[in-house]
C-alpha cells in the first residue's frame, strides 16, 4: 500500500468504491472527492484494496491506469480463490453453528441502531441456518435507558446489562450470559460485511480445531481528514488473506508477541468453551482512560498460546466507523502503545518463554519502526504528522513501567466498589 502522500491527497472526503473482478473495468471518477478507496471483490468475497489520490491520475482514472493496479493487488486473491473453489467444490455449504454475535456498548444508542439494523437484515437473509444466530446487546454501566430502548426497537434481541464500567467486563457478561458452543463480538461503530459469517463458517470448516476466528476491518466512511489519515497509513492493518495462527510460528522471531497483526476487536468469533477454559477477558484492560484498551490482543495472544488456533480468513469482514476528528485518532494511536507496553509487561511476567520474543518487538517498535517513521517525516509525505509517533512513544513507555500493575488495583476497587 502506497506509504507517501501529497497534502491535498490527505483532504477529505475520499470515496469507497467496489470493483468487482469477474466484470469490466469502467473508468473511475473522482467526482468531488480527493481520493478513492478502491475495494477488490471476486465473486464478492474481499481480493484486495487500493489507495488511488487525485495527484496520481487526475479527476478520472482510465481503465488502462487501473488494469495493472488491480492485477497486482487482487490478482493474488482471486486465483487463491480459484483454487479454493476448486478444491472445495464437492462439499456441501458450510453450516453455521449456533452463534451468539455480542454488542457491548455504552451510551451510544445512534450508533448502536445502525449495527443492530445491519446484524438483524443478516440474520433474518440468512434462510438455511438450522438456528439462526443470536443478537445480544451488552449495556455496560448505563447512565440511562437510551441503550435498554433502542434494544427494544429491534425483534429477537437480546438485551443484557452489566453494571461495572470496563469493555471486558462487558465482555465477560457476554459469555456468561451466552449458552451458544460460539459467541462473536462486533462494536457499535461496525457493521458486518455480507460474507461476513459465510467467512466464518468456511474457517470452522477447514479448522474445526479453531478456538477463535477473525479477519479484515474495512472502512466504512472516509468522510473526514482523521478517517482519510488513518486509512492511508495503514488503516488497522490486518490485510486481506488466509492465516491460521497456532502456539508457535516457524521463521517469526517476535511471535507471540507480535498479536497486533491477528486481529482486532471489532471482529472477533470464539469457541466458548476456549473462552471458557481461559477464565474469559482480562478485565484489568479495556478499562477506559486510562488504559483503554488491549483486551482484543491480550485474548488473541492466550488462545494461540493455549495451543487453539486462531483463523484469519478475507471473508470474515466488518466495515468499521474510524475516529472522525485528529485529537481522538491521537488518543487512539496514544492508547495503542500504551496497551502494547502493558502487555509486554504482562505477558514477560506470565509467560517467561517468551520474553525474548517481546524484548524482540520492543527493540524493532524502538529502533525501527518508530525510528524509520520519524526518520522518514522530513524526507516524505507522511500519511500522519510525527506528533502521532510521539503520541504512541509516550503511551508504550507509560505501559512498559507499571501500567498493567496500576489498572489491577484500579479494576480491584472497581470490583469492591460495585459490591458494596
Amino acid at each position: 500500500m502506497r506509504r507517501t502522500w501529497t497534502a491535498a491527497d490527505l483532504r477529505a472526503p475520499w470515496a469507497i468504491v467496489e470493483q468487482e473482478m469477474t466484470q469490466p473495468l469502467e473508468p473511475l471518477s473522482m467526482g468531488e472527492a480527493q481520493g478513492v478507496y478502491l475495494l477488490l471483490r471476486h465473486k464478492g468475497r474481499p481480493a484486495g484494496r487500493l489507495l488511488i489520490g487525485r495527484s496520481a491520475f487526475g479527476a478520472e482514472v482510465p481503465p488502462a491506469g487501473l488494469k495493472a493496479l488491480v492485477q497486482d493487488t487482487g490478482g493474488p486473491m482471486a486465483t487463491a480463490y480459484g483454487l479454493y473453489d476448486h478444491l472445495t467444490a464437492g462439499l456441501a455449504p458450510p453450516a453455521l453453528p449456533p452463534l451468539t454475535i455480542a454488542v457491548c456498548t455504552r451510551n451510544r444508542a445512534v450508533l448502536l441502531r445502525r449495527t443492530l439494523e445491519a446484524l438483524v437484515r443478516l440474520r433474518d437473509g440468512r434462510t438455511g441456518d438450522a438456528v439462526p444466530f443470536e443478537i445480544m446487546v451488552v449495556d455496560n454501566a448505563p447512565p440511562d435507558n437510551s441503550t435498554r430502548d433502542a434494544v427494544a426497537e429491534f425483534a429477537g434481541v437480546r438485551y443484557a446489562m452489566e453494571p461495572v464500567p470496563g469493555l471486558d467486563f462487558g465482555r465477560n457478561r457476554a459469555l456468561r450470559e451466552t449458552d451458544r458452543p460460539y459467541l462473536g463480538f462486533i462494536d457499535d461503530d461496525a457493521v458486518p460485511d455480507h460474507g461476513w459469517l459465510d467467512g466464518f463458517a468456511e474457517s470452522l470448516r477447514d479448522q474445526p480445531a479453531a478456538g477463535a476466528f477473525t479477519g479484515p476491518v474495512l472502512p466504512m466512511i472516509l468522510e473526514t481528514e482523521a478517517q482519510v489519515r488513518f486509512e492511508a497509513a495503514g488503516g488497522f492493518g490486518e490485510g486481506i488473506d488466509w492465516r491460521s495462527y497456532r502456539r508457535r510460528r516457524w521463521n517469526d522471531p517476535f511471535y507471540p508477541a507480535n498479536t497486533g497483526r491477528l486481529g482486532t476487536g471489532t471482529n472477533m468469533i470464539f469457541r466458548t468453551a476456549t473462552l471458557r477454559d481461559l477464565d474469559g477477558f482480562d478485565e484489568a484492560l479495556d478499562t477506559g482512560p486510562p488504559l483503554p484498551g488491549g483486551g482484543d490482543l491480550d485474548i488473541f495472544y492466550r488462545v494461540v498460546r493455549s495451543g487453539a488456533p486462531l483463523a484469519y480468513s478475507p471473508r470474515q469482514a466488518v466495515r468499521h466507523e474510524h475516529r472522525q476528528d485528529m485529537p481522538g485518532l491521537r488518543r487512539q494511536f496514544r492508547s495503542w502503545g500504551l496497551s502494547m507496553g502493558a502487555l509486554i509487561q504482562k505477558n514477560a511476567r506470565h509467560d517467561p518463554e517468551t520474553r525474548a520474543a517481546h524484548r524482540r518487538v520492543l527493540s524493532w517498535l524502538l529502533v525501527q519502526h518508530y525510528g524509520r517513521m520519524l526518520a522518514g517525516y522530513p524526507l516524505g509525505r507522511a500519511a500522519l504528522p510525527p506528533g502521532f509517533v510521539l503520541s504512541e512513544i509516550s503511551g508504550l513507555v507509560q505501559g512498559l513501567f507499571g501500567e498493567y500493575d496500576r489498572s489491577l488495583a484500579r479494576v480491584a476497587q472497581r470490583r469492591k466498589d460495585h459490591a458494596a
